[in-house]
């Protein structure tokens, strides 16, 4: 098959086109992995420099997820760090998490979607209350099935944010929860050991279970991890010292036996259909935002494309 080079990368002239910038389903995906992996770069560099001594080998860990990528014949494999702060692996854990509770949280008949909150609290507060509000969740619970009969099945999420004019830190539930009665019965329980809390800070809505995008939404986050600036990246740092060897996602009632997703150790690419049949080795370039090979070509062109497409459109993919 006939080939031509652009940007110093191989593109395939005859296949059909998904844009276009994109030759292939395959050179898409990939464009979107090039721009998280450039991303996780950024951030690593900036938590790096804003955590201390001992915490700097575990943030670089990310630096390396797929940074080099084995071609075998039309197929690509990179190793996976896994860690939290990889734009990659969350994206990854969100879709083991969605494919694994999607169908047992269906089961569950009518589910909303629940947001419990408190008060934000300062950095040296931020385990301790996090803490708290596991356990006041653990003390509604028990009490609404004690007390009032009523049992809670579903799946929690803990989230952190950061309120950067105010300095301060917000950590919260989201819920899936069975049950409109049930949801509010929760919000209700959560308010009495909250007195503090707003009613109106709660929320509580329909999930649309025919829509994967309702469940994604439970799973895609522990935190916003927006780093602008070292005041934003000493945030993230107290957020996941605070969320360290914590569960951040939680099953409760009936659901509790489903099975763990299992986690992928290394992402791979099928059908990669606008380079040629080969065995090659592709090495990550942060200054060109793309892998190249042994003789500086490119593998997705990823300046060329980032000129002439909305790349926010693709780190959402």
């Amino acid at each position: 098959m006939e080939t031509k080079k652009i940007d110093s990368g191989y593109y395939l002239d005859t296949l059909e086109t998904t844009s276009d910038y994109f030759l292939s389903k395959s050179h898409e995906t990939l464009y979107s992995s090039a721009l998280r992996k450039y991303n996780t770069q950024q951030k690593v560099k900036a938590l790096v420099d804003a955590t201390s001594k001992d915490r700097k080998k575990i943030y670089w860990k990310a630096w390396h997820c797929n940074e080099v990528l084995l071609q075998e014949g039309n197929v690509l494999r990179g190793s996976l760090c896994r860690k939290r702060w990889c734009q990659t692996c969350s994206r990854i854990k969100t879709a083991e998490m969605v494919n694994g509770y999607k169908e047992p949280l269906k089961e569950l008949g009518s589910l909303y979607f629940v947001t419990l909150t408190a008060p934000t609290v300062k950095g040296r507060q931020l385990n301790s209350e996090i803490t708290k509000r596991v356990k006041a969740f653990q003390r509604a619970k028990d009490n609404l099935r004690k007390n009032y009969g009523i049992k809670l099945n579903g799946i929690r999420k803990i989230e952190v944010t950061y309120n950067e004019k105010e300095d301060r830190y917000h950590p919260h539930f989201h819920f899936i929860q069975q049950g409109e009665a049930e949801a509010i019965a929760l919000q209700r329980e959560w308010l009495k050991q909250f007195p503090n809390a707003t009613a109106s800070a709660q929320d509580i809505r329909k999930v649309d279970t025919t829509n994967d995008n309702s469940l994604i939404e439970l799973f895609k986050y522990a935190t916003k991890d927006v780093i602008k600036d070292s005041t934003t990246a000493s945030a993230q740092d107290t957020i996941y010292r605070a969320l360290e060897g914590r569960r951040i996602f939680q099953t409760y009632g009936s659901i509790k036996k489903v099975k763990e997703p299992i986690e992928e150790k290394e992402m791979k690419v099928n059908e990669v259909d606008f380079i040629p049949f080969a065995m090659e080795i592709w090495k990550y370039d942060t200054e060109v935002k793309d892998w190249l090979n042994a003789k500086d070509e490119t593998l997705v062109g990823t300046q060329t494309i980032e000129k002439n497409v909305n790349k926010e459109t693709y780190l959402s993919q």
